[in-house]
């Protein structure tokens, strides 16, 4: 399935063939050390940290529609994605989701099925800790794991379209707040100048491949760079990946 009107707006992203922006590494191609990942993750924001953790552990026994809304709704506040465009409006408190204009509802209509059936697969196909099956799993399984998650990006973008923006940077937050274990979320500088992509799960290789190339060069695991621990792997990357931004 080909994003509807997104393709031909991004065709001088993709036309350039440059080489993807690497994150782990700087541009020298000297990696990142384990103390300053660390360092990032910790100034970062409490804020973010608490919020990723709370979204984590709320799907930690599986995903479900109330699971899926009320992920969504803790987390696109945190992005500042509430106050503008499709999710404006939408809340999260007191346990209760505040969802004025059904914007969670359209999204789980849509997608609803595809997520549930992911998650099942990653619980499947992981082997240990839940923060650490996007790079444990084998490679069979994470193609396959990236090409469905592209399958169900490709039908959340055009809902989380705006009247003047495209539903790249609020699909990919709604896939983080779901699936945090293996999903990315992506703001616009990224997408034009960091990945130079649109197709999402290709980012989500791209990402894992990266993390596994690190580990193997520093001997460390990514994840010990959460200073409190329990942070997935695309969330410490996001971290990095938001300094990355020209």
């Amino acid at each position: 399935m080909i994003l509807n009107g997104v393709t031909s707006a991004l065709d001088s992203w993709t036309e350039k063939k440059q080489m993807r922006m690497k994150i782990l590494f700087k541009k020298t191609g000297k990696l990142y050390t384990l103390n300053y990942i660390k360092k990032c993750v910790r100034n970062f924001g409490s804020g973010y940290n608490n919020t990723v953790l709370r979204v984590t552990e709320k799907s930690e026994n599986g995903m479900d529609r109330a699971v899926f809304f009320d992920s969504v709704a803790m987390l696109m506040p945190n992005f500042l994605m509430t106050r503008a465009g499709p999710f404006k409006g939408v809340e999260y408190f007191a346990r209760d989701v505040r969802d004025p204009n059904g914007q969670i509802a359209s999204c789980w209509d849509t997608v609803g099925n595809g997520v549930v059936g992911l998650r099942d697969y990653l619980d499947r196909k992981r082997k240990g800790s839940r923060v650490r099956v996007l790079v444990d799993m084998r490679d069979a399984a994470r193609q396959e794991m990236t090409s469905e998650l592209w399958k169900i990006f490709t039908k959340l973008e055009p809902i989380c379209r705006g009247e003047t923006t495209l539903g790249l940077v609020a699909a990919s937050k709604v896939l983080f707040a779901v699936l945090p274990e293996v999903a990315l979320p992506i703001d616009n500088a990224e997408w034009r100048k960091a990945f130079k992509t649109i197709n999402y799960g290709d980012i989500v290789m791209a990402m894992a491949e990266e993390i596994h190339s690190w580990e193997n060069k520093t001997q460390t695991k990514l994840h010990s760079c959460d200073p409190d621990g329990g942070l997935t792997l695309p969330a410490i990357y996001n971290v990095m990946a938001m300094k990355a931004r020209p």
